[in-house]
Formats: structure tokens, sequence, C-alpha cells
């Protein structure tokens, strides 16, 4: 169990308690890490926030909005700190990894002590699952805090990664608290802000894998329509950025959820050419795209 697994680690391990998402956090890294402080702290552990890298303007504006200033989660870990990765399985922080939550299954399992990757809706409910399992009872917060990342992680529940059993937990949550499902539903859907620059636009979610010899960056934006003469722009942007910092594939994802449509772009540096796939689902980046790219390269 996650909690348990947790305490025996910090039995044997002595230095501050770090929690951390990957790099360049969302929303779920962010409130997931929220969780893992809140329930560690019922439990008598002290943890401290460290994010990295450079959140999405629509994730930093909602937390902001939900009271959770961003800049308040970035900072340098401590010298010898123990680290919790929250949202994802790697990190480049340096310290002693001694659990995992995260929701991204992977074919290229880490040597973590304490390790739980599943599929789910969100990792802010990977951990608040294994609160309950542990007998932590949630308070509104914490409930918030689930709840919001699986609409902003799904792109409020339209996505592939989402979990049809989660809806009964949802429903039953914003009723009790009240919860304001409109405006979670509209944050839910995530769009990027498309007046920003090009430069900035190539890099919305970037993320960087390494499967096994292979170099992967990848992006996406998330928008109403997909504009043709804007895809492309950004799609050469990408494409020089892959060759300048020598990614061996950028995969660019064009999402529409309100058609609940997925254009996944793939660029080869060797070929030097993109290839492209529409789909009438909205798929999951970690989910889905990733873990195909992964299997196709490593097996």
């Amino acid at each position: 169990m996650l909690f348990s697994g947790i305490l025996s680690q910090l039995a044997i391990h002595r230095g501050p308690v770090v929690l951390t998402g990957h790099m360049h956090p969302d929303y779920d890294s962010a409130a997931s890490c929220l969780l893992m402080r809140h329930f560690l702290g019922e439990l008598g552990v002290d943890a401290t926030i460290c994010l990295y890298g450079q959140m999405d303007v629509h994730s930093a504006a909602v937390l902001e909005k939900y009271g959770y200033p961003p800049a308040s989660l970035f900072s340098q870990p401590p010298a010898d700190c123990l680290l919790i990765l929250c949202d994802c399985h790697t990190t480049k922080l340096s310290g002693r990894v001694i659990a995992c939550a995260d929701h991204h299954p992977t074919v290229d399992v880490p040597d973590i002590p304490v390790y739980e990757n599943r599929a789910a809706s969100s990792a802010g409910r990977v951990i608040y699952q294994a609160a309950a399992a542990y007998g932590l009872v949630p308070d509104r917060q914490a409930d918030f805090l689930a709840l919001s990342s699986v609409y902003m992680d799904t792109l409020s529940c339209a996505s592939s990664k989402f979990q049809e059993g989660d809806r009964p937990w949802m429903r039953e949550t914003a009723a009790r608290h009240r919860f304001d499902l409109t405006t979670l539903q509209r944050d839910g859907l995530c769009l990027t802000d498309l007046s920003q620059d090009p430069e900035t636009l190539c890099q919305n979610g970037f993320r960087e894998y390494t499967f096994g010899k292979y170099r992967i960056a990848s992006s996406y934006i998330q928008a109403e329509n997909a504009d043709p003469t804007l895809v492309q722009t950004l799609l050469d942007r990408c494409a020089a950025v892959c060759r300048a910092d020598e990614y061996d594939i950028w995969i660019f994802l064009c999402y529409v959820p309100l058609k609940k449509e997925t254009d996944v772009y793939r660029y080869n540096r060797c070929g030097k050419a993109w290839s492209y796939v529409h789909h009438t689902v909205l798929l999951s980046r970690g989910n889905d795209v990733m873990p195909a790219l992964e299997r196709s390269l490593l097996q």
C-alpha cells in the first residue's frame, strides 16, 4: 500500500521529505503533490513541495483562482532529501526516490521502493484512493483537489483516460460540498491561449521521455478548432527545436475537446518529416500515445 510503504521507508531513511511532479507541471501534478502533503500531514509527516520547470498558463491560473499560488510550489529541494514522485515515475531532481504515485503505466518499470503506477483518471485520484484505503478520511479541501484533478486531467471527463467508475463518486462529492460543476467543467477543458507567440505555444505541455536509446520530446495544444495555418507554424517550430536539441522524435498533439478529436503528429529527426494520424477520440498522451510509442520502439 502506498502510505504504509512510505511510512516504512521513512522509518529506514532520514532526511527532509520532498514532493515533486514531472518537469513543467500541470494542474494534476500540482494537485497530487498538494494531496500527498495533506495526507502525510495527517500522519505527522512534514513534507515540502518542490516543483520544477515551467507550469502552463491555464494550470497556473486555475490554481491561483482556487487559492493555491503556483509560485509557492516551486523551489530548490534541500540536499540529501527523500523524494516522493507524484504524477510521474522519473525525475531530474537530486535525492533518494522512496515512492511514486502515478497513473502512466510504463514498460520500463523504474526501481523505486514504493511504486504505485496504475491507470486512473488522475494522479490526484490515485493518491486520494490510496489514502482512503489506508483509513484516512478526506476533508473538503482534499475532496476538491481530487475532484478538480480529475476534471483538469481528463478534459472534463472526455479523455480516454477517464475511468467511468469514478463518475458516481464525483457526483456524490460535488453534491455533498455543493461544488460548482459548471466552473469545474469549463476549467477542465484546458483550452490553450492561442494568442501566445509560436515559440511559447510549441512548448505548451512540454515533456521529455527516454525510451531505451531514444530521446523523445512532446508538446500539445487544446483548441476549439484546429487552425491549419497555426498548426503548421507550430510543427515547423517543433521540428527546428527537435533538430537543435537532438531529440530523436517529437510528438505534437492537437486536441479539439468539444469535437472529441485528437490529431497526432510525429517527427523523426533522421527522416526530417512529419507523419500524421487523425483520431475521433480524445486520446491521453500519458496513457495512450506515449505507451504505444514506447512499445513500438522497445518491443
